[in-house]
């Protein structure tokens, strides 16, 4: 007997394959073209240059990660190249806490570009097995995520780190773009040093403001979008209350509303409705959360007083790290 709800799963992949455009997604994408378009017009001159690149910055679960893989997921499909006629290529690095410059070299080498060190290395050694396997496999430019987590807390060792940065974008021998994403308190690391921050564009990803006119109208637009990539009626919950609850329950992050959506328009479509109902959302939310069933936002009157944005989104976090330990 199969284990999955096949159903279910063409619902989920129906949904998942969809990609929402948000406003923000064009000045990502300005940004990479800032940074490649420098980059072309200084290699095609064939002299030593220093790179650019992008701090992309904004509160937890807010899309970042998602939007970057999205666009270099473009940038890398062979379509944009270089004056040598070799295609661009970004790898990616996800970080998770803090590390030496030998520990982030070792990292980069094996998650970015796909090489074991050999034996024991020296740092110096190390970063120049990245230097020369960059070059060697066309490897543009390192999207480092998560980044705030590699900061340490000491001064001094953070100025080392960011120095170490600045040469990889002003290595004489191999430029290698920048794209540095994390949460707020990035900028203020980056920030410490001027030349480095010089040198990254910022890229903002904000929470949902529900005074903003522009963001009722995107939260409409998302949710239509969704709704109808599987061919449910949206109509009857395009409302600001229900744009309220919504965006508590997901603590103002347009990351957890997309979760969310998906959620609740997998439950609405595996119980033949055509369209979705504030019940399919309180569903998903309580599995989601692990609230008890039938308490949520969407179902509470009084739900303003009784649930906050930050208390929610320590209840998706703690349910995430769960999942994760599991």
């Amino acid at each position: 007997m199969s284990f999955v709800d096949m159903e279910k799963a063409q619902v989920l992949m129906q949904l998942r394959d969809a990609h929402y455009a948000f406003p923000r997604a064009a000045k990502l994408r300005e940004g990479f073209e800032w940074i490649l378009s420098d980059y072309w017009s200084k290699a095609a001159l064939e002299a030593p240059f220093e790179a650019r690149g992008l701090l992309v910055t904004g509160p937890s679960r807010t899309g970042k990660t998602v939007e970057i893989a999205h666009q270099l997921s473009q940038l890398n499909d062979g379509s944009t190249r270089m004056p040598d006629d070799r295609p661009v290529r970004i790898a990616s690095v996800m970080l998770s806490g803090t590390m030496s410059w030998k520990d982030l070299g070792m990292k980069t080498l094996l998650d970015g570009l796909r090489m074991e060190s050999r034996g024991k290395m020296t740092q110096r050694k190390i970063w120049n097995m990245v230097s020369f396997q960059a070059r060697a496999q066309g490897v543009h430019g390192i999207h480092y995520d998560e980044c705030q987590h590699i900061f340490p807390r000491s001064a001094d060792a953070r100025k080392m780190l960011l120095d170490s940065f600045k040469t990889l974008l002003k290595n004489p021998e191999w430029p290698l773009m920048l794209v540095l994403s994390g949460v707020d308190e990035l900028v203020e690391y980056v920030n410490e040093e001027e030349q480095l921050a010089w040198l990254l564009r910022p890229v903002v990803f904000n929470e949902i403001v529900l005074a903003s006119h522009a963001d009722q109208h995107e939260l409409n637009c998302l949710c239509y979008a969704y709704s109808e990539h599987v061919e449910l009626d949206f109509a009857n919950l395009s409302s600001l209350d229900f744009f309220r609850r919504l965006s508590i329950a997901c603590a103002n992050r347009w990351g957890l509303v997309i979760e969310l959506l998906i959620d609740a328009c997998v439950e609405a479509k595996t119980r033949g409705q055509i369209a979705l109902s504030k019940d399919n959302f309180c569903r998903a939310l309580t599995k989601k959360t692990c609230l008890p069933s039938g308490y949520s936002p969407f179902s509470i009157e009084d739900y303003e007083r009784l649930f906050k944005g930050e208390k929610m989104f320590d209840l998706w976090e703690k349910q995430r790290s769960l999942m994760h330990t599991n």
